[in-house]
Order: C-alpha cells, then sequence, then structure tokens
C-alpha cells in the first residue's frame, strides 16, 4: 500500500480566491448590491440554482435595510436561514405571525391586530447557537433591521426554487421593531 502525506493548508483569503480561480469553489459572498443596500429596501438575489434534474433547489442571498414591516409572508416549504455576516452588520430581526397564518390573516382584515400577535427576535452574526435555522411551511414570517446608519445584515437562504408565496398586508398598521431592554 501507497502512503500518501498531505500537507493542510490554512483557509485564507488568498487560498480561496486560487480554489475560485480554478473552478474548485464558489464562495458565498453578497454582491456589491447587497453591500449597499438603501435605507427601508431589501435585495434579494439568486446566487445558486441547482439543475433540475438534482432536484429543485436555490441559494438566495438577502439584504435587508427595512425597519418597517408592511406585511408577513409565508412559503409551502422549508426554508433555511443562515446569517454569517460582517459582525459590524447592523442586527437581523425576525418577525413572526404568534398565531397560525388562518387566524393571523382574519386578524388583520379586521383591524384586530396587536403586538402580542407578533414575535421578534434580534439575531447577531455568526452566532453558531442562534444564526442558523430552518423555517417551516406555512410559518407568516418577514425580516427587518433598525432604522439608521450602519451596514444591512446579509444573510444566505437556501431554498426549494418553486415554493410559492402567500402575503398578508400590514400596510393599514405601522409596525417597528423596538430592540430588546
Amino acid at each position: 500500500m501507497r502512503t500518501l502525506k498531505i500537507q493542510a493548508q490554512r483557509a485564507t483569503p488568498a487560498l480561496l480566491a486560487e480554489l475560485e480561480s480554478r473552478g474548485l469553489i464558489r464562495p458565498l459572498t453578497p454582491p456589491p448590491q447587497a453591500m449597499t443596500v438603501a435605507l427601508e429596501r431589501q435585495v434579494v438575489e439568486r446566487v445558486e440554482l441547482a439543475r433540475e434534474e438534482s432536484g429543485p433547489w436555490q441559494m438566495l442571498v438577502v439584504a435587508c435595510n427595512r425597519s418597517r414591516l408592511t406585511c408577513l409572508a409565508a412559503h409551502n416549504d422549508i426554508e433555511s436561514w443562515l446569517f454569517f455576516a460582517d459582525p459590524a452588520s447592523k442586527p437581523l430581526l425576525y418577525v413572526v405571525a404568534a398565531c397560525a397564518a388562518d387566524e393571523f390573516t382574519k386578524r388583520a382584515e379586521n383591524g384586530a391586530l396587536t403586538e402580542s400577535d407578533f414575535l421578534a427576535v434580534e439575531f447577531a452574526p455568526n452566532d453558531p447557537q442562534t444564526s442558523f435555522f430552518t423555517v417551516p411551511a406555512g410559518v407568516l414570517h418577514d425580516e427587518l433591521t433598525y432604522a439608521g446608519p450602519g451596514r444591512a445584515p446579509v444573510f444566505f437562504v437556501p431554498e426549494p426554487s418553486r415554493m410559492t408565496h402567500t402575503k398578508v398586508d400590514l400596510a393599514a398598521y405601522d409596525i417597528r421593531v423596538t430592540p430588546p431592554c
């Protein structure tokens, strides 16, 4: 038997650039428009799309600099959130309906929503215990950040490429999230 000893190399930006130039990897880096998303705007861009024959799957990058909640949305399948980003980014806010989608929709349409109908979670990037999770099908949610200057949070979403998207319009409400005490 022939023994081979392969020397490991530490990952560096230069080494990853070399691997990328050789077509061996594709780094998950936000595009320039995600790094400079304007206040009260959001950028969603497809980064990867799997071939149909291997299963419909895509990777999105989302840069969110909105501070006002105007809708919640749900999908018909699971999506994952990977919040690895510049540690200096503003926090990512995950806002979710505290009740089932049909009940929440009725309450929204009747003008009966209150603060207790929402949960808002503030995430910091790169936390191995909290920054990576999945959202089950049918859960109404949206993402925001706090108003003001600073780098918008950017996160990645691997998900099926043909999910449906159901929205609940919240334009009749002025909903903003405040930081935890």
